[in-house]
C-alpha cells in the first residue's frame, strides 16, 4: 500500500507538471468516450427502433418459408426485378399447429404477397355517367356543361392518338379511332344528343360515348398494388402497430381490401391536391425556396396544366360559385373557370401557403379527391405463376396506417387482401379448384386422351363431334360447377373463414412473447420442423427485411470503422506523445532506479498515470456524451428521408443512453490507452541509472 501511495502521489505530480501533452492526450481520451458512447447509444436506439417497425408492422420476429424455393424472403424489395421464389406452404394449418406447439410462439400469421394491376372508371367513365343522369333529369345547363367537358377530354385523347399515329405504322385502327373522336368533337353528335329520341343506330347517344369513345382512355394509368394476403382479423389484432385509418375491418368470412393510407395518398389521389401538399412539405418542412430550385418549378408547372382534374369534375353551380370566390381570392383576375383554375394554381414563395389553405378549404370538397372512394368495388389482374390472367371485383372496405410510420414509404408499401382472393388471384391449382374443374369437365362431357390416339379421337370415324349437355338444377352454366357442391351458393362472396388456414401460404410471420428468445425461437421451431416433415426455412426480422434489414448493419459497421480510425490515431498520437516524455524524462527516471527503484516499479508509474489520465478524460467524455444523448431524447433526431423514418419508428428518433454504453466508451478508451503505453514504459524500463550521472548536454 505504501507503494501504491507513492506511485500515486509520483504519477500525479508527473500528469500536473506536464499539462500541456496530458492536456492534448486527454483531449483525445475525451472525444474518442464521447464518440463511443454517443455513437452506441445512438446505434442502439436506431436498432431497437426499427426492430419495432418492422416486428409490429409487417414481419414479425421470425418468417417462415418452405425450402424449396429458390430465394431468399425480402418483405421489402430484394434489390432485384420480378418475383421471388420462395416456393410454397400447400397446408398453412399443419404448419400452424405444429409452430404453435413450440414454447413462446404467440401467434402464427399465413402470408402471401403479389403485385395486382388496378382498374376502375377512369375520368371519361364518370362524365358519361353524370351526363346521363343530366339527360334523365332534363337538365339542359348540366347536360350543355358535361357536354363542354367530353368534348374537351375528346380533344385531349386526339392529341395523343395524333402522336401515336407519327410513331406506329398500323394507322388503320387508328384512323378508325380518330374517326370516333372526330364524331364526339362536332355539333352533329350533340344536337342529336339533344333531340327527340329515335331508334340507336349505334352512332349516336350515351351507348356510343360508353362503348366507342370510353374504351379509348386507357383503362389502366400505370396503378399497381402491392397486396400481403393474410388472415387480415388476425392480423390486425396481432400486429400492434396496425390502425384502421377509414372505413371498417374486412368482416371475417367475406372478400376484401384495406389499402395503405400512404399508398391511398400518394398514388390514388388527386394529381392536384397531391401536388400541393408535396409543395407545401418542400417549402415548410424542407426549407426549399420554389424560386431557387428548378425541380420544384416544374413541379409547379405540371400542376398547373393539370386544372382539368378540377373542372372536369364540377358542375354550373360548382363552377360559378368557385369561379366568385376564385376572382374574390385573386384580385383582377378574369376568364372563365379553367383560365382562373390554371392562374390559382401558378403558385409561388409567396402565395404557397394561403393558396394551400384555399384549396382543400374550398375546392377539395367539390371534387373527387380519390381514384375511387373506399367502400368501392374495384378489379385486380395478376399474372398467375402458369401465364393465365386471373381477375377478382374486390371491395375496398378501408384503409390502415401502422402508427408513427404514417409518413414511410416502405411501411406504407403494403397493403391487405383477403387470403381466399390472393389464393385466387395467385392461380394456383388448390384442391377446391381442382373439384371444379373435374366438374367442368364432367358438364361439358370432356375426357382425357392419350396422345398416341389424340388423332383418332379428334379426326376418326368414332370421335363424337357435338355434344349437348342439358343443364341441370343447381348447375351454372357459365361457370361449369355445381354451385351445391362447391359450396358458393349464396352469391355474397363469402367464404368459410376456416377455410384461410386450410390452404396455401407463401410463407408466414411468427410472433413470439418475448423477442429477446429469438435465437432460441428460432432452434426450437427448426426442430420441430425438421420433425414434422414440414420442411421449412427459418429466418429473423431482419433476414426477412431484406435490403432495409441490412442498412442498420452497414450504419453499425460504418460508425465502428470511423471508431476504429480513430482510436487508432488516438494510439499512435499517445505512443508518440508517451515516447517523446520518456525521453524528456531520462534523468528523472535514471535517478529512481539508481536508489534501486525496479524497472516494474517504473513500468507501473508510466501505466498509473495512463490509467488516471484515461479515467478522467474518458470520465468526462462520457459525461459530456451521457448529457448530449440525453438531450436528443428530449429534442429528437428528425428523419431526413422516408427511409429513415422506417428505421426512426416514426418522424423523429429518440434516443437513450444505457449504462451499457457509457461503460463500453470508458474501457475502450482506457484499453487504448495503456496499449499506447506498454511500449514508452518499456523504454523507461531500460534506462540504466548511469544515465542519471552522465552529464546533460
Amino acid at each position: 500500500m505504501d507503494t501504491l501511495r507513492l506511485i500515486g502521489a509520483m504519477a500525479w505530480r508527473n500528469l500536473w507538471n506536464a499539462k500541456g501533452k496530458n492536456t492534448l492526450v486527454g483531449l483525445l481520451m475525451l472525444f474518442g468516450t464521447f464518440l463511443v458512447v454517443t455513437g452506441t447509444s445512438i446505434l442502439d436506439s436506431i436498432d431497437r427502433a426499427m426492430t419495432r417497425s418492422i416486428t409490429q408492422s409487417v414481419a414479425g420476429h421470425l418468417q417462415v418459408h418452405s425450402k424449396e424455393g429458390r430465394d431468399d424472403l425480402a418483405l421489402f424489395g430484394s434489390g432485384f426485378m420480378g418475383a421471388d421464389d420462395l416456393g410454397l406452404m400447400p397446408d398453412f394449418s399443419r404448419v400452424k399447429q405444429v409452430l404453435l406447439g413450440v414454447p413462446g410462439v404467440r401467434a402464427v400469421i399465413p402470408m402471401g404477397t403479389d403485385f395486382f394491376d388496378i382498374y376502375t372508371a377512369t375520368e371519361m367513365d364518370h362524365a358519361i355517367e353524370r351526363l346521363r343522369k343530366a339527360l334523365e333529369a332534363g337538365d339542359t345547363a348540366r347536360v350543355d356543361l358535361v357536354a363542354t367537358r367530353i368534348r374537351a377530354m375528346a380533344d385531349l385523347l386526339r392529341a395523343e392518338f395524333g402522336r401515336r399515329k407519327q410513331i406506329l405504322r398500323n394507322h388503320e385502327e387508328i384512323d378508325q379511332h380518330l374517326a370516333v373522336i372526330d364524331r364526339v368533337r362536332g355539333d352533329g353528335f350533340w344536337n342529336a344528343l339533344r333531340g327527340p329520341p329515335s331508334a340507336d343506330d349505334g352512332t349516336a347517344g350515351i351507348e356510343f360515348l360508353d362503348t366507342q369513345l370510353a374504351p379509348l382512355v386507357d383503362e389502366n394509368e400505370g396503378y399497381y398494388l402491392q397486396a400481403l394476403g393474410t388472415n387480415v382479423q388476425e392480423f390486425s389484432r396481432t400486429f400492434e402497430q396496425f390502425e384502421l385509418a377509414s372505413g371498417t375491418m374486412i368482416p371475417e368470412g367475406q372478400h376484401g381490401v384495406l389499402l395503405n393510407q400512404k399508398f391511398y395518398d400518394d398514388y390514388l389521389r388527386n394529381p392536384v391536391a397531391r401536388a400541393m401538399d408535396q409543395l407545401r412539405d418542400d417549402v415548410v418542412e424542407k426549407g426549399k425556396r420554389i424560386d431557387e430550385d428548378p425541380l420544384l418549378r416544374a413541379k409547379v408547372g405540371r400542376m398547373s396544366r393539370q386544372y382539368r382534374r378540377i373542372t372536369f369534375q364540377l358542375d354550373v353551380a360548382q363552377s360559378e360559385r368557385l369561379a366568385a370566390e376564385l376572382r374574390d381570392f385573386m384580385p383582377g383576375a378574369t376568364g372563365s373557370i379553367d383560365d382562373l383554375v390554371q392562374r390559382f394554381l401558378q403558385v409561388d414563395d409567396s402565395n404557397l401557403l394561403p393558396r394551400h389553405r384555399f384549396f382543400f378549404a374550398e375546392v377539395a370538397p367539390l371534387i373527387r379527391m380519390y381514384l375511387f372512394p373506399v367502400g368501392d368495388l374495384i378489379t385486380l389482374r395478376a399474372y398467375t405463376r402458369a401465364g393465365t390472367i386471373k381477375s377478382a371485383n374486390v371491395k375496398v372496405w378501408g384503409t390502415f396506417r401502422f402508427k408513427g410510420l404514417e409518413k414511410s414509404a416502405l411501411a406504407g408499401g403494403h397493403s391487405l387482401m383477403d387470403m381466399m382472393t390472393f389464393r385466387g388471384l395467385y392461380g394456383l391449382m388448390t384442391e377446391d379448384k381442382r373439384k371444379e374443374l373435374a366438374g367442368i369437365k364432367e358438364a361439358a362431357g370432356l375426357k382425357d386422351v392419350d396422345r398416341d390416339q389424340a388423332e383418332d379421337a379428334l379426326f376418326g370415324e368414332g370421335a363424337e363431334v357435338e355434344r349437348k349437355v342439358e343443364p341441370k338444377a343447381g348447375f351454372d352454366e357459365f361457370r361449369g360447377v355445381d354451385l351445391a357442391a362447391s359450396g358458393r351458393s349464396d352469391g355474397n362472396g363469402t367464404f368459410d373463414p376456416a377455410l384461410v388456414d386450410k390452404g396455401l401460404a407463401m410463407h408466414a410471420a411468427v410472433l413470439l412473447d418475448d423477442i429477446g428468445r429469438i435465437p432460441e425461437a428460432r432452434a426450437a421451431i427448426e426442430q420441430a420442423s425438421e420433425a414434422a416433415g414440414l420442411g421449412l426455412k427459418v429466418v429473423d426480422w431482419e433476414q426477412a427485411s431484406g435490403i432495409v434489414g441490412q442498412l442498420v448493419v452497414l450504419v453499425r459497421g460504418v460508425l465502428y470503422v470511423a471508431i476504429g480510425i480513430i482510436f487508432l490515431v488516438a494510439l499512435v498520437i499517445i505512443n508518440n506523445t508517451m515516447v517523446m516524455a520518456t525521453l524528456e524524462r531520462t534523468m528523472e527516471i535514471g535517478t529512481m532506479r539508481a536508489p534501486g527503484a525496479m524497472s516494474g516499479l517504473v513500468r507501473r508509474l508510466f501505466l498509473l498515470e495512463t490509467l488516471l489520465l484515461g479515467l478522467l478524460a474518458g470520465t468526462l467524455g462520457a459525461a459530456l456524451g451521457f448529457a448530449f444523448v440525453t438531450h436528443l431524447g428530449t429534442a429528437g433526431i428528425p428523419a431526413p428521408t422516408d427511409e429513415m423514418i422506417f428505421l426512426f419508428s416514426g418522424p423523429r428518433l429518440f434516443p437513450d443512453v444505457g449504462a451499457d454504453n457509457v461503460i463500453a466508451g470508458l474501457v475502450a478508451i482506457v484499453v487504448v490507452s495503456l496499449l499506447a503505453t506498454l511500449y514508452p514504459a518499456a523504454i523507461a524500463t531500460r534506462i540504466e541509472p548511469v544515465v542519471a550521472m552522465s552529464p546533460r548536454e
